[in-house]
């Protein structure tokens, strides 16, 4: 119990003894009620960036690039800051993605002409997909090549999220991949359409340049380059499942027969988030010895890189379902 609260002798307001007794009903909730309470109170708002800065995939070092967000587009923040970074929707993009608290600050609705950013008069159709640079792109400010567009450059298999196809200045196809910034259409790599299904499944595109889709009920939610096979050790075709999960481990071709000093031969120290899909190796890791994503070079396996490995490895479990097409 608490103690008995001695009030002084001057005469208190009604307001005063309305916020004492709201005081000791809250003193006498207990903690979890008050938390509960708490969390129910939180209400999306909306907030602007103030500077040019990177949207991720999560709230912490693991997390991967999104893309950048130009300065003043418009975040809805989705749940109570618990992180150095705010999870926020994007209305343009209509997807989610964590950014810097320090970057934002609060704001009101976007206006009704904000919006008509989604696309332009020119727009071929709406595509948000996630994407991949091919070989490296320069970005710029319109569907065109000027002196007085140019952004900057995006390297090879560097992530990115294709909104929408616009015809160019050029009349050529050109990606709008965030408000006022594109890139010419054959330096991206989309996923091809996939039938709706429920759950999640990943789908490989041998197709090179090769890429690696994470699709949540029928929405592709990732998408990254992978060496495959060469002609010699084919990466496998068809349906599969990941039967067998390994964090770190040391690959040595003597265990598929191939002599580790000889033709083809290997020993690989330090392979990490191998996802094995066949019970001959065939996997998904990530590959440190080359940066030939989207190509051939592997005995089979689908190499990723190191934030692509991880994402994949986090994302997916034993018996997610893998389908491997050309």
């Amino acid at each position: 119990m608490f103690p008995a609260l001695v009030l002084p002798r001057a005469r208190f307001g009604l307001a005063a003894l309305a916020a004492l007794a709201l005081v000791v009903g809250l003193l006498s909730r207990p903690s979890s009620a008050i938390a509960a309470s708490a969390e129910q109170a939180f209400q999306p708002y909306w907030v602007q960036n103030h500077t040019e800065t990177e949207l991720w995939s999560g709230p912490d070092g693991k997390a991967t690039r999104f893309g950048r967000a130009l300065q003043f587009s418009y975040f809805k923040v989705l749940q109570r800051q618990q992180s150095p970074r705010l999870y926020v929707f994007n209305p343009l993009s209509e997807g989610t993605a964590w950014i810097a608290a320090a970057a934002v600050g609060p704001s009101g609705e976007p206006p009704d002409w904000y919006f008509a950013k989604k696309g332009s008069s020119d727009s071929i159709g709406r595509i948000n997909l996630p994407g991949r640079i091919v070989g490296g792109a320069n970005v710029r400010s319109r569907p065109a090549v000027g002196d007085d567009d140019w952004l900057g450059r995006l390297g090879h298999n560097s992530p990115i999220q294709v909104l929408d196809e616009v015809t160019g200045e050029d009349g050529e196809s050109w990606y709008r991949i965030a408000d006022g910034q594109f890139v010419h259409h054959s330096l991206v790599r989309v996923p091809k359409p996939f039938p709706p299904h429920t759950g999640k499944v990943m789908v490989a595109e041998l197709t090179q340049p090769v890429v690696v889709t994470a699709y949540e009920d029928g929405k592709a939610v990732y998408s990254a380059m992978a060496v495959k096979g060469t002609i010699s050790w084919g990466t496998p075709t068809g349906f599969f499942t990941i039967v067998r999960r390994v964090a770190n481990e040391t690959m040595d071709s003597a265990t598929l027969g191939i002599p580790r000093d000889g033709p083809g031969g290997y020993h690989l120290k330090d392979v990490l988030y191998t996802q094995y899909f066949t019970a001959d190796g065939a996997s998904i890791h990530y590959n440190y010895w080359s940066a030939n994503f989207g190509y051939t070079g592997s005995h089979g396996c689908l190499g990723m890189s190191l934030d692509d490995s991880l994402w994949f490895w986090e994302w997916a479990s034993l018996g997610t379902p893998l389908f491997i097409q050309e």
